[in-house]
């Protein structure tokens, strides 16, 4: 193949792209990319506006988990806590228990279980509601033996709602207090607790007489503190 005839195929492709040039309607063509570019960004704000209301749910979406702990002073206390993991206030929080009566009976559990209230104004986030359950041994100490040797697990349903929605939301949350049992060390005291059996051991020199841990199990509704044993220790 010459130079000659690459130049000649060049010059007539150059040609036929010319004449096809010539037969664009280039106002049409125009308003069909006007339209496409119209299209594009009618998509992309649909998008942002999908992706901004998924930003502001995620950052208010509370979410209340009932679970057991410790209780902080140390001395053998359970506690049941109703915690907001999630984002967001936790508004009209509520929760119920789902138990076996005769078996919940053989146990000595402080909270009222049975009684109905009103749900709570607010859990912030990341805050939690937290009462005494029971003394932790005394749910591994049934009244009756023939009917368990520990509570048995049962149910905690919980109720809240966000802040932009009326909707309320549920969960159910199994409690086990097994989980606890054999555990080393749940006992143990915090330094102001330690100064507090110190003092009680003067107390005991003082007075000549044992000093038992008490866990506060005062309601609002009592106008005089209220208490009970915790895990049996002397002062030392």
């Amino acid at each position: 193949m010459t130079i000659e005839s690459v130049a000649a195929g060049v010059c007539s492709l150059l040609n036929q792209l010319g004449s096809w040039f010539n037969y664009i309607d280039w106002s049409a063509t125009g308003t069909m990319i006007s339209g496409l570019s119209t299209l594009v960004v009618a998509v992309l704000t649909v998008s942002l506006v999908r992706e901004n209301k998924l930003l502001r749910k995620a950052g208010n979406s509370p979410r209340i988990v009932a679970h057991f702990e410790v209780h902080p002073d140390g001395n053998g206390g359970l506690n049941l806590a109703l915690s907001n993991v999630g984002t967001g206030p936790a508004l009209d929080v509520s929760f119920s228990f789902e138990y076996d009566d005769v078996d919940f009976k053989n146990y000595n559990i402080i909270v009222d279980y049975a009684q109905e209230r009103p749900p709570m104004t607010m859990i912030a986030q990341g805050d939690k509601v937290s009462f005494l359950f029971a003394v932790g041994f005394h749910l591994f100490a049934p009244k009756d033996g023939s009917i368990s040797k520990q509570l048995r697990p049962f149910k905690a349903k919980v109720s809240w709602r966000a802040s932009d929605c009326k909707q309320q939301i549920s969960e159910i949350y199994s409690l086990d207090v097994s989980a606890y049992a054999g555990l080393p060390g749940m006992m143990a005291k915090p330094p102001l607790l330690k100064i507090a059996d110190e003092l009680c051991a003067l107390n005991k020199k003082l007075a000549s007489r044992a000093c038992a841990p008490l866990l506060d199990t005062t309601t609002t509704e009592q106008s005089t503190r209220a208490v009970v044993k915790g895990a049996s220790e002397g002062c030392e």
